[in-house]
C-alpha cells in the first residue's frame, strides 16, 4: 500500500472578499506526481502557499510525514520541514552564486580558526546536488544571472534537494520553457519520483498532465471536487470536472472577421539598432493580428518599441496615417494604445492596490475633477468591469488575492477604461485555465470588432494564434518569415513556418 507523505484536512482561508479555501481534505503519496487542476480561482495556488508557508491557514490541519505542522509558520521553515515550491516567477538571488542560492539560511560551517562559511564544502555539496537533476555542467561559482531560464530552474530543484524535500511544488514551470527545454524538465520530474520524491504539479497544459502525471485532483471555488487517475481518463474528462460543465476548447473553427481597408497601425523600416532591422508591418480597423514565434524571436521586443516601453532607432511608426513619435508609455496611451505584458505581476498592474483603483489607473482623468478622485465613479466604472468580464471579487479587492486569471482580467479592464483603439496583448492566457481562456479569447474578439479598433496577440501557443487570429505573421531573430491568412491559419501551417522558416 502507498505511503501517504502529506495530508490536508479541512483546510479554510478567507481574504476580504473572497472565500479562497472552503473545507479543503486531500492526500498526497510518497514519490507520485500528481496533477493539481481548477480554473483560475479555483483555490490551488492558495492551498499551495498555505503548505509552503507563505499564507497562514485559518482553520484544519497539515500533516506531512506523519507530523501536524503548526498553525503558523515561515517558507523558511516550511523548506526545512521539506516542502519546497517553483513558482513561475522564480526566487533566487540573481547577484549570488548558484552554490550560494542552493545552501542560502544553511549554508555548511567551519569553526577553525573561527565560524567562518565552508565555501569549499558549499561547492562540493552544490556539485552533489545538481548531479542529481544530471546539471553537473552548471558552475556553482557561476552568478545566477548569468544562467539560462532551464538552468535557473535547475538551481531552483537543487535548492530543494539540498533541505532533504519531501514535497515539491511546480506552479506552470514550463510556462517559459521551449518545448526541448520542457522535454528535459519532464525527465528530472521521472527522477525526482524514482527519489521518493512527491511532486506536485500545477499546469493548465493537458498534454503535460497526461505526459507525466500519475494522478489529478481537481478543485472548484475553493473546494475539492475529486480525484481520477490519469491512466483513466481522458482531457475532456478533466475539463468537465474542472468547469462543471463541457467546456468547447477548440475553438480554432471559430469564425474570422473580414479586416476593412483601413489601416489603423502601419510601422515602415522600424529598427531597434540590434534583431529588429527594416520590419514593415499594417494593422488594420477590425483585425486581430497573431505573432508567432520560437523564444527569441523578438515578438515582445516588438511590442515595446510600439509602445514605447524600449527605444525606437529608426523607421517611422504610423497610427491612422499619422506619423507619431512614441517615447514611453505616456506617448503610447495619448495615442490610444494598450499593452498588456506577459509579465502581468511585474509590469501590467499594482498588486497591492484594489481592483478599482487598478481599473482607473490609465485614465485618473475620467473619475477626477481638480485633481480629487470621485471614488463613487471609481467604484460604479469598477463594478460594470466586474460584471462585464464576470472577474471574481469585490471593488475594494486587492489584486494579489485574485487568481492569474482573474488579475488578467483586471489588466484588460485597465486598458478598456482607458480608450485605447490598439491593445497588443502579449501571452494573453499563460498560466490561465481552459475556460478562462476561452473568456479572455472572446473578450479579445469583442474588442476588434468595436468600431476604429484592432488588437495584436503575441503567443507562444499555436491554438491560441488560429483560435483569435485574422492573420497570423511569424517572426524569427526580428525579422517576419512568414505571413498566413483565412483558411491558410491552421496549427500545421503556423509551426511549419516557426519551425522551418526561420533564418
Amino acid at each position: 500500500m502507498p505511503e501517504k507523505i502529506l495530508e490536508f484536512k479541512n483546510i479554510k482561508k478567507e481574504f476580504p472578499g473572497v472565500k479562497a479555501l472552503d473545507d479543503v481534505s486531500m492526500d498526497f503519496d510518497k514519490g507520485e506526481v500528481v496533477a493539481l487542476l481548477g480554473e483560475n480561482g479555483a483555490g490551488k495556488s492558495t492551498l499551495m502557499k498555505v503548505l509552503s508557508g507563505a499564507y497562514t491557514r485559518d482553520s484544519g490541519s497539515v500533516i506531512l510525514g506523519g507530523k501536524e505542522l503548526p498553525k503558523q509558520y515561515t517558507t523558511l521553515e516550511a523548506r526545512h520541514f521539506g516542502v519546497a515550491i517553483i513558482y513561475q516567477e522564480l526566487s533566487l538571488m540573481m547577484e549570488m552564486s548558484v552554490m550560494e542560492n542552493v545552501y542560502i539560511s544553511h549554508e555548511p560551517i567551519k569553526f577553525a580558526p573561527a565560524k567562518l562559511i565552508d565555501y569549499k564544502k558549499m561547492k562540493e555539496d552544490t556539485l552533489v546536488q545538481l548531479a542529481k537533476l544530471n546539471a553537473q555542467h552548471i558552475d556553482p561559482c557561476k552568478k545566477v544571472k548569468e544562467l539560462t531560464l532551464p538552468e535557473k530552474q535547475m538551481v531552483e530543484i537543487a535548492k530543494a534537494l539540498a533541505v532533504d524535500c519531501k514535497v515539491l511544488i511546480m506552479d506552470e514551470p514550463t510556462t517559459s520553457l521551449t518545448w526541448e527545454e520542457s522535454e528535459k524538465l519532464f525527465t528530472i520530474i521521472d527522477t525526482l519520483r524514482k527519489q521518493g520524491i512527491t511532486v506536485i504539479y500545477i499546469s493548465h497544459r493537458m498534454n503535460e498532465i497526461f505526459q507525466i502525471c500519475d494522478r489529478a485532483i481537481v478543485m472548484r471555488d475553493g473546494k475539492y471536487v475529486g480525484e481520477i487517475n490519469i491512466a483513466d481518463s481522458t482531457p475532456d474528462d478533466l475539463v468537465q470536472m474542472m468547469s462543471g460543465k463541457v467546456v468547447d476548447v477548440d475553438l480554432t473553427d471559430k469564425e474570422r472577421g473580414a479586416k476593412t481597408s483601413n489601416v489603423i497601425l502601419e510601422l515602415e523600416h522600424i529598427t531597434d539598432g540590434g534583431f529588429i532591422e527594416d520590419l514593415n508591418l499594417k494593422l488594420y480597423e477590425g483585425e486581430v493580428l497573431g505573432i508567432g514565434g520560437l523564444v527569441g524571436s523578438k515578438r515582445t521586443e516588438l511590442a515595446r518599441m510600439i509602445c514605447g516601453a524600449d527605444k525606437l532607432v529608426g523607421g517611422t511608426v504610423k497610427i491612422k496615417g499619422k506619423v507619431c513619435k512614441i517615447k514611453d508609455a505616456k506617448g503610447a496611451i495619448l495615442n490610444k494604445i494598450g499593452y498588456l505584458s506577459e509579465n502581468r505581476k511585474e509590469d501590467g498592474l499594482s498588486l497591492g492596490m484594489s481592483i478599482e483603483e487598478n481599473t482607473v489607473h490609465c485614465d485618473m482623468g475620467a473619475v477626477s475633477t481638480g485633481g480629487i478622485i470621485n471614488w463613487k465613479k471609481v467604484r460604479g466604472i469598477s463594478d460594470e468591469y466586474i460584471r462585464k468580464l464576470k472577474t471574481k471579487g469585490i471593488s475594494a479587492t486587492k489584486v494579489m488575492n485574485l487568481s492569474g486569471g482573474n488579475q488578467q482580467k483586471v489588466a484588460i479592464a485597465k486598458w478598456l477604461h482607458a480608450g485605447c483603439d490598439i491593445l497588443i496583448f502579449d501571452e494573453p492566457t499563460r498560466g490561465i485555465d481552459v475556460a478562462a481562456k476561452a473568456e479572455i479569447h472572446q473578450l479579445i474578439r469583442d474588442f476588434a470588432k468595436e468600431e476604429g479598433k484592432a488588437a495584436i496577440v503575441i503567443s507562444s501557443e499555436v491554438n491560441e494564434l488560429t483560435a483569435v487570429s485574422d492573420r497570423v505573421i511569424i517572426m524569427s531573430k526580428g525579422h517576419i518569415t512568414g505571413e498566413l491568412e483565412g483558411e491558410d491559419i491552421m496549427q500545421n501551417n503556423i509551426l511549419k513556418y516557426v519551425t522551418t522558416k526561420g533564418r
